[in-house]
């Protein structure tokens, strides 16, 4: 089956970056969402990326010709048209259950649905549906519109026929796929990141080391651009909490169980750059100012 028409539901900011994506690949695209606050902001935010993007000679296209392909609606039922779903709603079991089995009784046979999970196996996603063989995991990494990282997991059943799919719409999205070769929880990245900006996090909440001494030691001796804690108050230390409990809970065995000191900063509003203070303080602009721990 050839994907022409695509819907991304949930109209964050995964979402609405996927839709970009899609629509910059050449797709025409539905972003669906409850709320038309949340579709207006996406489509704000796209425009705003769009601009910037064009103008450095990345996207060859002008800004209008790609948001032409992209519409809106507050319906799923809009899903009934497409051949493929990008489902990007909230990383918890139940609402993902909930969206998945509508999806999946609207999208016609034969249509292929992929879910953004970063944490949750796709074989227990693709359970929620009548039509495991067309499920697959495309996770995206943000920010999606210029992050080339693409994760792409095949469930038990999923056929070759969905996995080619999928791995084609990456390379048309402009995405680096990796094929992850067993489902398990958090897939791989998560679970790398995960083991060590968790152990980073320890290290600081026991004493061993500061925020400046891990971050810092990462940056200098093994070539990544921020440390972990850094890279985690930019993914927000709510939503690390968050994959990191997934995992935790679906592998309770495993390297991945978020510390004390994440927890706490969590409860006490500090997310990280969005919020001005995580591990790092960050002035209006983003810019990290010193050690917040």
């Amino acid at each position: 089956m050839s994907i022409q028409r695509i819907a991304v539901v949930g109209g964050g900011f995964m979402g609405g970056g996927i839709a970009q994506c899609a629509a910059q690949g050449g797709y025409d695209v539905t972003l669906v969402d409850l709320k038309q606050e949340a579709l207006d902001k996406a489509l704000a935010d796209m425009r705003d990326s769009l601009g910037r993007l064009c103008g450095k000679g990345i996207v060859k296209e002008p800004a209008e010709a790609v948001l032409a392909r992209i519409s809106t609606s507050t319906e799923l039922e809009a899903v009934a048209g497409v051949d493929a779903v990008i489902e990007a709603v909230f990383e918890r079991i139940p609402v993902k259950q909930d969206v998945l089995g509508k999806i999946d009784a609207l999208l016609p046979a034969g249509g292929l649905i992929a879910s953004n999970t970063s944490t949750i196996p796709i074989t227990m996603l693709a359970g929620f549906t009548s039509r495991p063989e067309s499920f697959v995991g495309m996770h995206f990494f943000s920010p999606v519109p210029v992050n080339p990282l693409l994760e792409i997991i095949p469930g038990a059943a999923t056929s070759p026929d969905a996995l080619a799919q999928a791995e084609e719409l990456g390379v048309r999205f402009g995405k680096r796929n990796f094929v992850v070769k067993k489902d398990v929880p958090g897939f791989i990245m998560n679970r790398v990141f995960g083991a060590m900006t968790c152990e980073a996090m320890r290290l600081v909440e026991s004493g061993v080391g500061t925020v400046e001494d891990v971050d810092g030691g990462m940056t200098t001796g093994y070539g990544m651009t921020l440390g972990p804690l850094a890279i985690a108050d930019l993914a927000g230390l709510d939503v690390c909490l968050m994959a990191f409990g997934n995992i935790a809970e679906l592998d309770p065995d495993g390297p991945i169980q978020p510390p004390e000191i994440l927890k706490q900063r969590v409860a006490a509003g500090k997310f990280g750059r969005k919020s001005g203070e995580g591990f790092w303080k960050y002035d209006a602009r983003g810019k990290a100012t010193g050690p917040a721990v």
